[in-house]
């Protein structure tokens, strides 16, 4: 947990001064911009005929940020020249940045035979059929795309889609320690997660557990289906009859909606313990912050019926977690939880109104081979005086 936190504190003075810097190019960036497009305007009244400051006009509007208002521009140049490439790529840039993949692909497919070997083609032409559902035929494109223009950008986001899109297999194990004459913990488990179809995805999930003393394990399965583009539905059961620690049940329902550089999250889920058992209800978001720092922010409200409560009991939960990529493969993640932190480890001792908090910690590294190594270390202070400690370690391969 130290070297985590250390690391964050190093990178923080220079991530702020960038921010600060960066923010400064902007201001300037814009305030530049600005007098080129009023140059650009006026040459464009002048001589309504001048594609090249059209053109220019619609660029600096895309710079801006405003592709709502570089569409416009692209599609009047087109119109007057249908040949021209930019004009027709600089709309669909356009289009895909305000979630029209449908025209997209409209103003492509008459071009993709002529410009098969056009990476930015390929590329538009892999990101319109993402948005569309077909992740299969946008991985195609990604990697004809690649083998045309081999660059870093590339290949990063191909492996980016091949990441998504591939089976993966997990195994995972945790060590717990505790303060106090509580005995230590300790906990395994393998995660296979299928492609069966373009739009379906199964689980098969095992768990074994040592925990208070007690050895237990649960197993089941689930499954994910991407209902339209950029809407998924998923669900699980697992199952482990004469657990006491652990759920004998657990079940989960969860809608996914993915918007622009945003996923929401609702999670429905209910836990049958021996003598108790819980309701909770999560919304999430996970945004995209910029092209290195992701965040994700979840609140949880619990209710909790058990045979040792004198009426049922509420629960609330929050998580804050951010994810920075350091390095092209390697990737930090620190977060901060109050209430119970984990609920895919969900046990007896965190039902009813439990409180706590926890900081943690750890690193990501993306191997050539698809393969993911991921460390962490948690720590939770409890009401109960009682401290708990968690090493993680995970192996993820993709196929």
């Amino acid at each position: 947990m130290i070297f985590p936190l250390l690391l964050v504190l190093l990178l923080l003075p220079s991530e702020l001064l960038a921010q600060e810097t960066g923010t400064a190019l902007l201001v300037q960036d814009r305030g530049t911009a600005a007098a080129e497009l009023d140059s650009l305007r006026k040459l464009a009244a002048a001589n309504p005929n001048d594609h090249a400051a059209r053109m220019g006009i619609a660029r600096l509007h895309e710079r801006m940020g405003h592709p709502e208002l570089a569409g416009p521009v692209y599609e009047s140049v087109l119109l007057e020249d249908p040949a021209n490439l930019e004009a027709r790529l600089g709309l669909v840039a356009t289009l895909l940045a305000t979630d029209n993949s449908e025209r997209a692909l409209e103003l492509l497919e008459p071009v993709e035979e002529r410009e098969a070997q056009n990476p930015s083609v390929l590329s538009l032409l892999a990101r319109s059929h993402r948005m569309e559902g077909r992740e299969r035929v946008s991985l195609d494109y990604y990697e004809r795309a690649a083998a045309v223009d081999p660059t870093e950008a590339q290949l990063t986001t191909l492996e980016t889609a091949r990441l998504r899109y591939a089976h993966r297999v997990e195994t995972r194990g945790f060590s717990e320690q505790y303060t106090g004459s509580t005995p230590d913990g300790r906990g395994g488990e393998v995660v296979l997660d299928y492609r069966l179809r373009e739009r379906w995805r199964i689980l098969g999930r095992g768990q074994v557990q040592r925990k208070f003393g007690v050895s237990e394990h649960r197993v089941g399965g689930g499954a994910a289906w991407q209902w339209k583009p950029g809407l998924t539905v998923r669900g699980h059961a697992l199952f482990g009859p004469d657990n006491v620690v652990m759920p004998e049940g657990d079940y989960l329902g969860e809608v996914a909606y993915e918007y622009r550089a945003a996923t929401w999250l609702l999670d429905v889920r209910h836990f049958d313990f021996t003598g108790a058992r819980t309701l909770v209800i999560s919304p999430a978001v996970s945004w995209v912050a910029t092209d290195r720092f992701l965040l994700n922010l979840r609140y949880a409200a619990s209710r909790s019926v058990s045979n040792t409560f004198a009426s049922a009991e509420s629960g609330h939960s929050a998580h804050i977690r951010g994810e920075y990529r350091l390095r092209n493969r390697v990737r930090l993640h620190a977060g901060y939880a109050a209430g119970v932190e984990d609920f895919e480890n969900f046990s007896i001792d965190r039902i009813g109104d439990f409180r706590a908090n926890a900081l943690s910690g750890g690193a990501r590294i993306d191997l050539p081979t698809l393969t993911s190594v991921v460390a962490g270390y948690e720590h939770q202070w409890r009401n109960s005086s009682v401290s708990m400690g968690r090493v993680t370690l995970a192996l993820q391969q993709r196929f």
